[in-house]
């Protein structure tokens, strides 16, 4: 019986990914099986066994890389293996796989030119039993919800016992942020039948301020409701934390102009207590948000990073103006929600897909760019959606396309 194999098919089961960077297999060499414990005793035939669980599957990987750009691509393999988590290996013989990276050696020599070699052991991710990792998620809404309850005390410390002008000047700014609420979502277009309970609630705030006036911390607590549930009205979560980044940028700059005006007190006193609920749902927002692969979370690592160092901006702007204003309470919950939701972001990064910029010199098929990247031929139908390409099969020369690799450059 002779073996006969395709050479052109041989050559393309060595290709291999790890966090989207393809290099080539030359050599594979694995552990699998079950722990087998032998019981044998002194002086006595035989003994039995003991089956002791199976053997965690492991594999010693040899890669290789060749071409001009064998050292820029080992440099990018090199960062992606050292990157901390669980990452996606695209196997030649196993297909798709979550790995950890163990040790890894390279190898570069002096007499071939554009070669660079590589081993690596990885290993089955599998479910940790006892897993030690925080429980972000829920620090960061526990955090949030005493950040709220802080604000609200403030403002209402600051709305008592006010003489009737002072009160006015109040209820006018409250006005003009409940009119900004109204007409922030009143412009966002497909809005959900839940919006009528959300806009009754709105005119039931505006039509008894002035009554709850007397109750300060009652009107606080009804205005940050209002702020927090945008997150239910707008589902999707970008969209969302635009939303919230408009409403931010509003009140931020309504308090800047009083301050060029010297006119702090009280209207200033609304903006800050307003601005900095904005600031605290819009964490909310992130927090309730599905971690990643699911419907209305994060896309990829890329919009999550950008987001983190937005949120991180933004909580130290408000914990400045606590300090600056003497609220040592809401100084210290604000820095400490932000070190809270700057961990839950970093954790949720490392499980999002990364978005990489690829620019073709030649025309190309979008499934074939799809399998190149991905390993994946079905993954076309996301890189058209994504970059809105008119022409669905072909991808023109030199034109930018964004494709998303699962298992993310964090793993």
């Amino acid at each position: 019986m002779t073996f006969e194999y395709d050479s052109a098919q041989w050559q393309e089961r060595q290709e291999a990914s790890f966090r989207g960077v393809h290099f080539y297999v030359l050599s594979t060499k694995g552990k699998s099986g079950r722990r087998a414990l032998a019981h044998e005793y002194p002086k006595r035939d035989g003994g039995w066994t003991e089956d002791n669980g199976g053997v965690l599957n492991n594999e010693m990987i040899k890669a290789e890389l060749v071409g001009p750009d064998a050292e820029t691509e080992f440099t990018r393999l090199l960062a992606a293996l050292n990157i901390a988590g669980p990452g996606e290996l695209i196997h030649p013989y196993w297909g798709i796989q979550q790995v950890q990276v163990g040790e890894v050696d390279y190898d570069f020599d002096n007499n071939e030119r554009h070669v660079a070699r590589l081993s690596f052991t990885v290993y089955a991710v599998g479910e940790n039993l006892f897993s030690n990792t925080p429980d972000t998620k829920s620090i960061v809404e526990e955090q949030a919800s005493k950040a709220h309850d802080v604000n609200v005390n403030v403002f209402e410390s600051l709305a008592t016992s006010l003489d009737e002008e002072t009160q006015q000047t109040l209820l006018d700014s409250i006005d003009i942020t409940l009119s900004d609420l109204d007409d922030t979502i009143n412009n966002l277009p497909g809005l959900p039948e839940e919006l009528g309970d959300w806009f009754d609630r709105l005119e039931h705030v505006k039509s008894s301020a002035g009554r709850l006036l007397a109750y300060p911390g009652e009107l606080g607590r009804d205005i940050t409701n209002l702020i927090v549930d945008l997150k239910d009205l707008v589902t999707e979560l970008p969209r969302s934390l635009s939303v919230y980044d408009q409403l931010e940028n509003r009140w931020k700059g309504l308090k800047a102009e009083l301050t060029v005006k010297a006119d702090i007190y009280p209207r200033a006193n609304v903006y800050t207590f307003t601005h900095t609920a904005v600031v605290i749902a819009k964490v909310q927002a992130v927090a309730t948000a599905p971690v990643a692969g699911e419907v209305n979370g994060f896309t990829d690592s890329t919009q999550a990073s950008l987001t983190a160092s937005s949120l991180s901006t933004s909580l130290q702007e408000i914990a400045e103006e606590a300090i600056d204003s003497g609220n040592r309470t809401g100084w210290r919950l604000y820095r400490s929600l932000r070190s809270a939701v700057t961990s839950d972001l970093a954790q949720r990064i490392q499980q999002l897909p990364s978005v990489k910029k690829v620019t073709p010199n030649r025309a190309i098929p979008v499934a074939l760019l799809a399998y190149q990247q991905t390993g994946d031929t079905e993954n076309r139908d996301v890189i058209v959606t994504r970059n809105s390409l008119s022409r669905p099969s072909f991808i023109t020369p030199h034109q930018s396309i964004e494709v998303v690799i699962s298992g993310g450059s964090n793993g």
